[in-house]
């Protein structure tokens, strides 16, 4: 384990550092304190860039400082083969988003507490990822939720304010459940250190096995809130489809994976024993968030709603994997973490391109617009197919990975029927796409999206048919963290 200096804690808290000044300089243009949020989010995103060959290489980057000696209270950061998968996905996203919203957003007033709020999302969920104290973990995913509850209930549409308050108050219930779990945690360990809880707890299951197991369903909760996995999923469709585009990119494609770490880091990593009591339930549920968010996407005729739903679906993916304790099947699960994070922030990237240019989001009334926007009609199918799992795409492999650890696991009927989904994915992906980019024209006076927004959506292209080709490096990285937990 290697001490660094300071550049973990930079990644974390630039963007909440700087937000004051990025308010102040909004104050006077706010493109100036756009500008400045740009380059806090590109920062931390280059710092997790520059530490790719040392996590390679098998090493994990740690930093410690004091906070409140008294409670035993400390800010640890720790970056290693599980953090890493996570920290680059918020990164990047949280840049690129960044830089998207200078367009989509210019016509929108108070864009002066626009930028910071959202300098302050992303220090939350870069948080959440890199904290080594758990502590300080329910600290982050708090603070991520504050600037976003905001950020949809001041720039959504829609009711935003009854939208924001519901998803205020779900995930707020979440976050106390895991907060009720990590104390109890504590009261039976006296730490909340993730060093201490990893080398105590997993030898302590069976004597604290009831106590631990309660736990584990306290967390879970907690996690599966955030995933939105059925039955926990009614506040995503709303806050999703109708906040500002930029932030349906970053909760869509970014937040809800913070529920994703936190299982894989808390209960897999803590409690494997605890995950692998309750797979019994963990898989059906996992097919049953599948298949509900497929089926309720491929009635939807708003094009953000469908992409909502979309993500609940795939989440039901990623639980089904890391839920088959199959090093495969986990493996493919936090590979699907990447994969849909930057498909699914293209294609609503891609929806935010239509509602910028043709002022329209109802599947019935687009039509023809594959000649007016090619380049976002390329965007959105190449990023469609590749959730759908059609080769050679990263989605596919991701997919294959998840269903092959499965099978290897044993769980033939789930698994059999999970497949199901992803015909339901590519059904209701093409049947958008054909009514958006084919059919009949319906809007002559239709001209492609700014550059501005383009690069975001073209740097996410690029990654989203890269990672079905080049996938070894991120792959060795993410069995490595999967091999602590599993054994390969």
């Amino acid at each position: 384990m290697m001490e660094t200096n300071y550049l973990l804690f930079i990644s974390v808290f630039l963007p909440l550092l700087t937000s004051p000044f990025t308010y102040l300089l909004g104050k006077r243009s706010w493109k100036y304190g756009a500008m400045l949020c740009h380059i806090s989010c590109l920062i931390p995103f280059l710092i997790i860039i520059y530490y790719t060959p040392t996590i390679m290489a098998g090493e994990r980057l740690y930093e410690a400082y004091s906070w409140i000696p008294a409670f035993g209270l400390n800010l640890n950061l720790m970056l290693d083969s599980l953090s890493y998968t996570f920290a680059l996905l918020i990164s990047l996203m949280g840049f690129l988003a960044s830089v998207y919203s200078h367009r989509y957003m210019e016509h929108e007033s108070r864009l002066e507490v626009y930028y910071p709020l959202l300098q302050i999302f992303q220090t939350g969920m870069m948080g959440v990822v890199l904290s080594w104290n758990l502590f300080m973990l329910y600290i982050f995913w708090e603070i991520m939720l504050i600037p976003s509850y905001f950020l949809i209930a001041y720039w959504g549409t829609g009711n935003p304010r009854l939208i924001g308050f519901k998803y205020f108050i779900f995930t707020h219930a979440g976050a106390l459940c895991m907060l009720l779990g990590i104390a109890w945690l504590n009261s039976i360990f006296g730490n909340m250190d993730m060093s201490i809880l990893l080398e105590n707890v997993p030898r302590a299951y069976e004597i604290h096995r009831a106590s631990l197991l309660s736990i584990a369903a306290l967390i879970f909760v907690g996690a599966a809130v955030k995933m939105a996995v059925f039955p926990f999923h009614t506040w995503l469709p709303d806050a999703h489809a109708e906040a500002p585009t930029p932030i349906s990119v970053l909760l869509s494609g970014v937040m809800i994976k913070t529920g994703v770490y936190a299982f894989a880091r808390l209960l897999l990593g803590l409690m494997p024993a605890a995950v692998s009591e309750m797979s019994a339930w963990l898989i059906p549920l996992a097919v049953v968030t599948m298949l509900w968010g497929g089926i309720m996407a491929l009635v939807q005729n708003d094009v953000k709603r469908l992409l909502a739903y979309s993500s609940i679906s795939q989440m039901g993916y990623i639980l089904f994997g890391l839920s088959s304790l199959a090093p495969l099947g986990a493996s493919g699960s936090l590979f699907h973490v990447l994969n849909h994070g930057f498909a699914k922030g293209l294609l609503f990237m891609g929806a935010g391109a239509l509602i910028h240019e043709v002022k329209e989001r109802d599947l019935s009334k687009l039509g023809g617009l594959a000649s007016k926007m090619p380049v976002t009609a390329i965007t959105m199918l190449v990023a469609g197919l590749s959730i759908a799992g059609t080769p050679p795409l990263g989605g596919f492999a991701s997919e294959w990975m998840i269903f092959s650890g499965a099978f290897m696991s044993g769980a033939i009927i789930p698994t059999s029927i999970a497949i199901i989904a992803t015909a339901i994915t590519a059904a209701y992906y093409l049947r958008m796409i054909r009514a958006i980019f084919f059919l009949e024209l319906k809007h002559e006076k239709v001209k492609e999206a700014p550059v501005g927004m383009l690069f975001s959506m073209n740097v996410l292209l690029l990654l989203v048919i890269v990672l079905g080709f080049i996938n070894a490096p991120i792959l060795s990285i993410i069995g490595r963290a999967v091999s602590t937990w599993i054994g390969m």
